[in-house]
């Protein structure tokens, strides 16, 4: 009898970041509905985010098996970087959904609330972090600190979760997170939001005002999605349209959604192609502006 085939579902973050829970989520989406007859497997690689993942799918062009989660990182990692291996030499299969990011501080922190933490931060030096330059955690860190006319200092720290353990251990003033990062804190009650970084109030802090209602309109939505190996077929990229169909219909993928306050953002395909080919013209402008971008 011939074994079942595995599929392989590379991780691209490090555990206690979003993209674990991304994973389970849709795993448990495709058990529930029964959406594919093959086995399925974690791939942890998420000790260099984005990098690692993409450095494996080069190696297994063609391969049905094999798909990973994708986030901004596999955009801004090779521009940083100046890489030679981008998303256009792998095989967009789809964006999934938006992400929202909330200002968030240690629970004992001296702001009351929003207002009180941008009239604070113009007249000291805060500290916030993320795991390497030119991140969305320091690109919204300066858009902050220009809103607020503040001096910050952001501190480069090893992993996303290090931001989370900086602001409860007091090396970080204030950070920026997504729920699936921040909610086992605010829960523990280690961690405080302060603000969402949204046009409007979002589902999972629902009492949480925007950093507009304080006085400085910084928004930003995170898109997640799926990445497959190079030259996968077109028969191979249907397959998983079809499964990712299915996933978005059942209770497991539902229940991600709103408890991390995300919005459905399904693009397949080409559709997704043409939205990475303009999320890379962005980030290459606004890294450029930052004088992030190798000479």
């Amino acid at each position: 009898m011939t074994p079942p085939e595995t599929v392989e579902f590379i991780i691209h973050g490090p555990p206690g970041s979003a993209p674990p829970v991304l994973a389970e989520a849709f795993a448990a989406g495709v058990a529930e509905a029964a959406a594919d007859d093959r086995s399925w497997q974690f791939v942890p690689r998420g000790d260099d985010p984005g990098v690692d993942s993409m450095n494996l799918m080069i190696t297994r062009p063609g391969a049905e098996t094999m798909i990973s989660t994708c986030t901004p990182v596999f955009i801004q990692a090779p521009l940083l970087r100046g890489m030679a291996l981008t998303h256009r030499d792998l095989t967009p299969v789809a964006r999934l959904v938006a992400d929202r990011f909330f200002l968030v501080c240690r629970a004992d922190a001296p702001w009351a609330d929003a207002a009180d933490f941008l009239r604070d931060i113009g007249r000291r030096t805060t500290r916030t972090g993320g795991y390497f330059l030119g991140g969305i955690n320091h690109l919204l860190s300066l858009s902050i600190a220009k809103g607020a006319a503040a001096d910050v200092e952001f501190i480069v720290v090893p992993s996303e979760p290090a931001v989370w353990n900086g602001l409860i251990e007091g090396t970080l003033d204030w950070g920026c997170g997504v729920a699936a990062e921040i909610l086992p804190h605010v829960e523990a009650g280690t961690l405080r939001v302060l603000a969402a970084l949204d046009d409007a109030r979002l589902p999972a802090f629902p009492d949480v005002p925007t950093l507009g209602e304080a006085g400085v309109p910084v928004t930003f939505q995170l898109w997640r999605g799926l990445m497959a190996p190079p030259g996968v077929s077109p028969e191979a990229q249907a397959r998983w349209h079809a499964i990712i169909e299915k996933v978005r219909g059942t209770r497991a993928w539902a229940d991600y959604l709103a408890r991390n306050g995300q919005a459905d953002a399904y693009l397949p395909g080409p559709a997704f192609c043409a939205f990475l080919d303009r999320e890379w013209d962005w980030y290459r402008s606004h890294l450029g502006l930052a004088g992030l971008l190798p000479g």
